[in-house]
């Protein structure tokens, strides 16, 4: 795997076109983690604005390619030369848009199933044995375009796993990004540098002194209220005014509503005072 300069704000190398599923951002997330920059567009986003992109990916989404108002893609992204991952919905998206067959689910298929290889490609090298997916759809494709051909299939999914033979172009039924498909994170760190070329760009600590200095442009000479959980999103942002304002500007405010776990007010006042914070208060509802 290459690797390059990190930066605080790279030039993304996958975009991941958002088709409408509840796991769009996890996916852009699952790539950084993989130390790569990623980001999220909507699904009709125009070729001519991913042409530098090393990937794309679209993702799932609750919708139907046979619906008139479906999310869409630019077909001109399948032409670019770009590799291009489809999962879920996005799977029935590349074969539709390349004159497959989708077949309209009646019922759908929710829950745990098992991979089977049927060849051999990059994408799902080294999966190792516990070859557990997780399935959430309806409709399925059910003859892969002309220069497509089948890698896998489930107990109930005759085409699990999609690729044209010579272009960088494929497709998954399953979905790799959540933690019930076992080996998701070898699929994508596959996709990503194998089939992509990635190079590793992205670290979030390189993130902080940008942020920071966004930080400071934004509030100018206020002062922050925060109303805060002891979470992890709000202490991080708690964490960075503080950092890029200091403690005398930001003020938090934590509410004990009476049904906090055990312990739990007690813990939150104390995170906040080792953070340096010296106006922070605690109320009762």
């Amino acid at each position: 795997m290459k690797h390059r300069e990190s930066s605080p704000h790279p030039e993304p190398q996958i975009t991941v076109l958002d088709a409408g599923g509840q796991y769009c951002h996890l996916i852009a997330r699952k790539v950084r983690d993989l130390g790569v920059y990623s980001e999220v567009k909507p699904s009709d986003t125009p070729a001519s604005e991913l042409r530098n992109r090393k990937g794309i990916i679209i993702s799932g989404g609750p919708a139907s390619v046979f619906e008139p108002d479906s999310p869409s893609i630019d077909r001109a992204i399948l032409a670019e030369g770009t590799a291009v991952l489809g999962i879920c919905y996005g799977l029935h998206l590349i074969a539709h848009e390349l004159g497959g067959r989708v077949r309209k689910g009646e019922k759908g298929e929710y829950g745990l199933a098992h991979l089977e290889t049927l060849k051999p490609h990059r994408l799902l090298d080294q999966l190792g044995d516990d070859r557990q997916i997780w399935m959430s759809h309806r409709d399925a494709v059910e003859t892969v375009p002309e220069g497509f051909e089948v890698l896998a299939a489930s107990e109930t999914c005759g085409i699990a796993a999609m690729a044209h033979r010579e272009l960088p172009l494929l497709g998954v039924q399953f979905h790799p990004e959540v933690i019930h498909t076992r080996s998701g994170n070898r699929i994508l760190q596959n996709f990503v540098f194998d089939i992509c070329h990635c190079e590793r760009d992205w670290n979030p600590k390189d993130r902080i002194a940008s942020i920071e200095e966004e930080i400071r442009r934004v509030a100018g000479d206020r002062n922050i209220f925060f109303f805060v959980s002891g979470g992890v999103d709000s202490t991080v942002a708690y964490t960075l005014c503080l950092r890029a304002l200091g403690a005398g500007r930001v003020y938090g405010i934590y509410v004990d509503t009476g049904l906090m776990r055990e312990g739990e007010t007690e813990y939150v006042r104390d995170l906040f005072r080792q953070l340096g914070a010296t106006a922070f208060q605690v109320e009762s509802a």
